[in-house]
């Protein structure tokens, strides 16, 4: 079913952006500006650089494997036994990340909507919406994407447009204050937040490739460091970098003093709208992921039929995983690391393992 789904170059590059920033680009500015203060800008910089280089490893193990997603990868490089391992682990891992966003998901419900509704009614809400389109297909949300991404950058370049006249450049001086090396300090964050493009390792075997497939492969990591530097400049600009760290959601909190004709307001709705509709794409793009990687490992006829005990799994993960969202972002904050093992550690070591076997296979042949 899925394995024969094809998407177009720009398709690829809306669930890429989404599922890397989709959720990240409300609550980003505080933890930057935590460690940053008004240099934030600059760990957004460090963490596109590092973007570039993460997904040049899945781009290159594409080029070595072009039929295979990154569990297929792990068989076909260390055998049946060991690569089937690491691709059981990495299928957890991609499960994991679903279980996370869903639950960022229904936690920023039961802030911004309604606490009083048990935590359960929303991860069954957003599970329920995840799987109805894994079950559909790639082909299905993948065309949903590029509405949503056009709706998310349509709606954020529209707020920040919004937000000029309130805009102070001289919150972003002194530039670099306290130099190069003191904001590093918090670079693991941005790495962990753009390392979320791990997600192209199993889309790019059915990408229709044409000659600008690696501009758009490119482009997708401008267009997530784009995405997040204006959120985190705008929000400094606005608020101020103290004042920043200080907020849960700083690009909520900064437009809802927007007032538009004195009588138009609310623009918060419209943020948060495309939020949600990030959200649903991350979610969705992680459990098809997962799922392909246990069609990868065992024998599935029907990978259709797993898409609710997934489900399940994934709600059940979500509402033990932490008790709030204090402790959510703390572990973002503090083990931020985990993440970058399977975003790029790991993957960075499979491709030296592939990259040695292809020379050993060349030498043997010679």
């Amino acid at each position: 079913m899925a394995q024969q789904s094809m998407i177009s170059n720009r398709q690829l590059l809306a669930l890429v952006a989404l599922a890397t920033v989709g959720t990240s680009s409300l609550y980003a500015p505080a933890p930057l500006a935590h460690y940053a203060g008004r240099d934030a800008w600059y760990l957004v910089l460090i963490g596109g650089a590092a973007g570039l280089l993460n997904i040049g490893v899945f781009v290159w193990l594409n080029r070595l494997y072009p039929e295979h997603n990154l569990i297929s990868i792990c068989k076909q490089v260390l055998g049946r036994w060991v690569g089937g391992l690491l691709g059981f682990i990495f299928v957890l891992y991609l499960l994991d990340i679903s279980s996370w966003v869903l639950r960022e998901f229904a936690q920023f419900f039961i802030i911004t909507l309604e606490p009083t509704i048990p935590i359960t009614w929303y991860l069954a809400a957003g599970a329920l919406m995840c799987g109805y389109a894994v079950y559909h297909g790639l082909e299905v949300f993948a065309r949903v994407s590029e509405i949503v991404f056009i709706l998310t950058v349509a709606t954020f370049l529209g707020i920040y447009l919004l937000l000029l006249y309130q805009y102070q450049p001289e919150y972003m001086l002194p530039v670099l204050e306290n130099g190069l090396l003191e904001p590093l300090k918090g670079v693991l964050v941005p790495i962990s937040w753009v390392g979320d493009l791990m997600c192209v390792s199993m889309l790019l075997k059915h990408v229709r490739k044409t000659k600008q497939t690696g501009y758009y492969i490119v482009g997708t990591v401008g267009v997530i460091a784009l995405i997040l530097l204006l959120a985190v400049v705008t929000c400094t600009m606005v608020l101020g970098g103290e004042a920043t760290a200080t907020f849960t959601y700083p690009s909520i909190s900064l437009i809802q003093n927007i007032h538009l004709f004195r009588n138009i307001e609310r623009f918060d709705a419209a943020l948060v709208a495309a939020w949600v509709m990030s959200a649903f794409i991350k979610i969705t793009v992680y459990f098809w992921s997962a799922l392909q990687g246990f069609t990868e490992l065992l024998p599935i006829r029907q990978p259709r039929a797993f898409v609710a005990p997934l489900a399940v799994a994934m709600i059940l993960c979500s509402k033990y995983k932490v008790w709030g969202l204090i402790e959510m972002a703390s572990f973002y904050d503090k083990q931020s690391w985990y993440f970058i093992i399977f975003q790029f550690c790991l993957p960075a070591l499979l491709l030296l393992a592939a990259l040695g076997k292809s020379i050993l296979t060349k030498h043997r042949d010679g």
